[in-house]
């Protein structure tokens, strides 16, 4: 193996792309994380192992498992955890999804989790449609290919606590399994494949949103950065996303669902809502919100969490007006803005800009370098 790793650095040097870093070839991913019974099926044989190396084989067909005092029941059978199932042709339905790969079946805190154990490559497959959309250009998914796949492997270890590496939701990256590849995603990811971005020698944290709305965003104001922001992250002007969807937004929402979601800072009736401070990015740095109570101030994009991501869709606000018993918020762009734009991708990728050169516009002084998956 280790002879193996040698040539293979030989052959990278010799063809002029540096090595960033050997990586595992697998990553661990939760799709069930606190379950009582859950259901397995394969269109061919699959096959069962428990902790104690006890084996059988199912013939295609779906078996319902459920956990309780410390014994997976799957039929007849009693199995103690850590549960492996694996099929004969690569693919087993979790619940009727698809996913490639195996399942590792544990518990935790009483309650069963499904982790589904898969080559990284082909992890990024069921990531990318729900990521991007699989109908853009093939140059914008190849960005898209290279920073999930950089994000992947810099996170990875992510939900150790919890016995997998990232879990399937927007709190790592969304993950649908099989069920959901695309060709044109299948197609960046191959035509990208092993690439990712690096800066300092290290993988770069690319993380994403869908619309910058002008300037993409310094970290330090959205999330408690308790470190100097690296310079490919500070932000750039994206001139690129300004006619896309999202670009510009509207919401009106009733000050009794604002003052409900910001129930737990003991607030009263609200008498406004106003902007304090603005980032060089032109977002909102703290909301002050004046109630029957007091005032209450908070970080922007903290209150645009609590309030509704999906409704108060960015922190860039160009006016927040009280309207009755209504708040009218004004603003642009879509998400927490940190790093690539995926709309500007998109549009950067409609006018014949290729996918390095989309990389660099957004995470600048970056490097694309080869790993070797071991």
């Amino acid at each position: 193996m280790k002879k193996f790793f040698l040539i293979c650095l030989l052959l990278l040097c010799f063809n002029g792309v540096s090595l960033a870093y050997a990586a595992k070839k697998n990553i661990r991913v939760g799709i069930i994380t606190k379950a009582d019974s859950f259901t397995v099926a394969a269109t061919g044989d699959y096959f069962v192992t428990d902790v104690n190396g006890k084996k059988f084989k199912l013939t295609k067909g779906m078996m319902a498992l459920t956990y309780s005092k410390g014994v997976f029941k799957m039929g007849n059978y009693a199995l103690k955890p850590p549960v492996k199932i694996e099929s004969s042709n690569g693919i087993i339905f979790v619940n009727k999804k698809a996913y490639r790969g195996y399942l590792a079946v544990n518990s935790f805190n009483s309650k069963a989790i499904v982790v589904n154990v898969l080559a990284v490559e082909d992890y990024l497959k069921g990531v990318l449609p729900k990521e991007a959309s699989p109908g853009w250009g093939i140059e914008a998914l190849k960005a898209q290919a290279v920073i999930s796949r950089t994000y992947t492997l810099a996170n990875m270890g992510r939900h150790g606590g919890l016995g997998f590496d990232l879990c399937d939701t927007t709190h790592c990256q969304v993950y649908g399994g099989a069920a959901v590849e695309a060709l044109s995603c299948n197609t960046a990811i191959a035509a990208t494949k092993n690439e990712v971005l690096t800066y300092g020698g290290k993988f770069a944290q690319t993380v994403f949103h869908a619309n910058c709305g002008g300037r993409t965003e310094d970290p330090k104001y959205v999330w408690n950065w308790n470190t100097v922001t690296p310079e490919y992250l500070k932000g750039v002007k994206c001139g690129y996303c300004a006619e896309s969807p999202h670009a510009k937004w509207e919401r009106t929402l009733d000050e009794s669902f604002i003052r409900e979601k910001l129930s737990k800072y003991g607030i009263g009736k609200i008498k406004s809502i106003k902007v304090k401070g603005v980032t060089p990015a032109g977002s909102a740095r703290e909301i002050v919100v004046k109630h029957s109570k007091g005032t209450l101030e908070l970080n922007a994009y903290k209150f645009r969490l609590d309030v509704d991501a999906w409704q108060v869709k960015s922190t860039t606000f160009d006016s927040i007006k009280k309207e009755g018993d209504k708040f009218v918020f004004k603003g642009r762009g879509w998400g927490h803005k940190v790093g690539l734009c995926q709309w500007g991708a998109k549009i950067m990728a409609d006018r014949n800009k290729k996918y390095k050169r989309i990389l660099e516009h957004y995470y600048p002084k970056t490097k694309i370098e080869k790993i070797i998956y071991n």
